[in-house]
């Protein structure tokens, strides 16, 4: 911030580094909350923290193998809590490994009737040695777990345990152990629940190093309680929102005299407020066009290649108090739910230091920084859209029912071994008319899906899937038949009666060949960075020599012994890999090599005790 501008763009923060290791560290521990997920992202991000060879996200989904790696290594330390009916449709059918995320995926529901909104990451670090203390970060971002790549801001902190209670934690730590009670009409998996239970513990006593020239940290946090929080407001007041609403922004401003009021928002919004709302705020600004770009092209960023990003996502509010100016970031927009009557579940931090040092609101938005991205709105009149606001309400009204209705999808066995889907519901769900219903098996796509009218506690067929292909998950479209405004998106069950062999199902269509399972047995017995080279090389369609062939090739023998002189936790999962792909009807497997079996049965006969292993 020597710039006294915390607000530039040129100040930017790749997602992956939010979630890389110290050095020294690895990952023992992490939560996330976000309003809405796709689950390539959430597919993405074990991958991510096990290897760091990926160039690109769709260069790691191309690789279902680092993937499929990615969740068995770390998927069991991630805990994601996200609006339950948020989740991003897959009409055309889910990536299978999603049924791998079934525990560490929660919906959740606002307790006072919003939107479950915070967007924070905390996670936990271990020494790579297991000696000396544990490191902990948090970041609060404005953006979900999806591939939006509009403007956004993040703050990342790093810290360690201290030795008595940060009552400045207390937010955060309030937030993380009421996640497990919000889960509609489930219960929370026992292991989110341990994991945010764990992580909050430590919050508990958690000492932040601060940026430059921060002086104090504040977290707030809304839609927990009757006690709603906002900015302090002082001489000048500044306000980065997507979204507004009148209430919240008269409340905010209505102490600022008009020429030091400013406001940044997106045009099709701001053109919502009253004209009154408007003239509170002196300057008020949108992106400029040129700022973004509509085909997603690359643009030359001072040599490097950066996506462009499109659209206002960012939240933050400015103020300058006394001598001190306060930034405020977080997820919450300037609007009613936010901060005013706090049914939004929101997550907020605010930096303090001198203004001085970090420079006035006035600052933070000239030509020098943020501003040169921006222009001067204009308002203009939107069309009517007041059918289609009542059709969009409608809809998530019956999202919100649905979500909270304990759905069921039991599994049955039919001759010709395929898994016939049955969904039930704890509260049964009557459609009013005028809106049509269609579910649908998330793998198997929606061309294999049912339309209902009704859900009741007696069990539908709704679909058929082979086994490897079956998960807690569902499709649903919503349709409102005067409009035909659709609401599409992704809803969460409890799975009854599954077959205990779904995961081998799973393993065995990843790993579909003999050279498939020594290229994974290379991932599991260590050398990442080599091995993660190897598999997205193999990804993008290319070769890498030296590193995987026959049995008699000397590094994978040479990594066998490696691991036999340590603890023997490889040895142990190459021992369950095997179990996993052996037919138990047969007793044999068509991937894993004869040779292997052989040398593998001298190796069985030496392994060490297992240790317990983390849940």
């Amino acid at each position: 911030m020597t710039n006294k501008t915390a607000l530039d763009p040129e100040n930017r923060a790749l997602y992956g580094e939010i979630l890389r290791a110290p050095a020294g560290y690895e990952l023992d521990q992490a939560l996330a909350t976000t309003y809405t997920l796709d689950f390539e992202t959430a597919l993405v991000i074990p991958a991510t923290l096990a290897f760091h060879a990926a160039e690109s996200r769709q260069q790691t989904l191309d690789t279902p193998l680092a993937l499929l790696e990615g969740l068995e290594r770390l998927a069991k330390r991630i805990a994601i809590f996200c609006e339950a009916g948020r989740i991003k449709a897959m009409p055309s059918g889910a990536n299978r490994l999603t049924a791998l995320l079934e525990d560490t995926v929660t919906e959740v529901i606002a307790p006072r009737g919003g939107a479950f909104h915070p967007k924070l990451w905390a996670l936990r670090f271990k020494p790579v040695t297991r000696k000396g203390p544990a490191r902990l970060r948090i970041a609060l971002l404005s953006r979900n777990l999806t591939t939006d790549t509009s403007w956004d801001l993040s703050l990342c902190l790093d810290g360690q345990l201290g030795q008595f209670t940060n009552a400045a934690n207390d937010p955060l730590v309030a937030l993380l152990l009421a996640l497990p009670n919000l889960t509609p009409g489930r219960n929370t998996p026992r292991r989110a629940s341990q994991i945010a239970q764990s992580i909050a513990a430590d919050l508990a006593t958690a000492i932040w190093e601060h940026p430059e020239h921060i002086r104090k940290i504040s977290f707030a946090v809304n839609g927990l309680s009757q006690r709603v929080w906002h900015p302090r407001i002082g001489s000048t007041l500044g306000v980065i929102s997507p979204f507004v609403t009148d209430a919240a922004l008269l409340k905010l401003g209505h102490k600022v005299s008009n020429e030091n009021a400013y406001l940044l928002g997106r045009g099709e919004e701001l053109a919502k407020l009253k004209s009154d709302t408007l003239q509170t705020f002196g300057n008020v600004m949108i992106l400029d066009e040129l700022a973004e770009t509509e085909d997603g092209d690359e643009t030359e960023d001072q040599g490097r290649n950066v996506v462009p990003a499109r659209g206002l996502h960012a939240k933050a509010f400015l103020t300058e108090r006394y001598s001190s100016t306060e930034i405020t970031l977080g997820s919450g927009n300037a609007t009613t739910a936010a901060l005013i009557n706090g049914s939004n579940v929101e997550v907020f931090a605010t930096l303090s230091g001198y203004t001085r040092d970090l420079g006035t609101v006035q600052q933070q938005l000239s030509e020098g920084s943020l501003g040169r991205y921006l222009c001067e709105f204009s308002p203009y009149e939107l069309p009517d859209s007041d059918k289609e606001d009542a059709a969009e309400k409608r809809l998530d009204g019956v999202r919100r029912q649905l979500a909270e209705a304990g759905l069921k999808l039991s599994c049955y066995v039919d001759n010709e071994g395929r898994i016939e889907l049955s969904l039930s519901a704890k509260v049964p769900v009557e459609l009013s008319d005028g809106i049509k219903l269609h579910v649908w098996p998330l793998v198997t796509g929606q061309k294999n899906g049912t339309l209902l009218s009704t859900i009741t506690k007696k069990p539908k067929l709704i679909g058929r899937a082979a086994l490897k292909d079956v998960t807690r998950w569902l499709g649903v479209e919503l349709q409102d038949a005067a409009t035909g405004f659709k609401r599409v998106f992704t809803l969460g069950t409890d799975l009854i009666d599954l077959p205990e062999t779904r995961t081998a199902e799973i393993l065995r269509s990843i790993i579909e060949n003999q050279d498939a399972f020594l290229n994974y047995l290379r991932l599991l017995l260590g050398d990442v960075s080599d091995a993660a080279k190897a598999l997205f090389v193999a990804g993008s369609g290319g070769t890498y020599s030296g590193l995987f062939g026959s049995m008699q090739d000397a590094p994978l023998l040479e990594d066998m012994v490696k691991a036999l002189s340590g603890d023997g936790r490889q040895l142990h999962d190459i021992e369950r890999l095997i179990e996993r792909l052996t037919n138990p009807k047969t007793g044999k497997s068509d991937v894993i090599p004869e040779d292997f079996l052989t040398l593998w049965e001298t190796f069985r006969t030496v392994l060490p005790k297992e240790r317990s292993r983390r849940d």
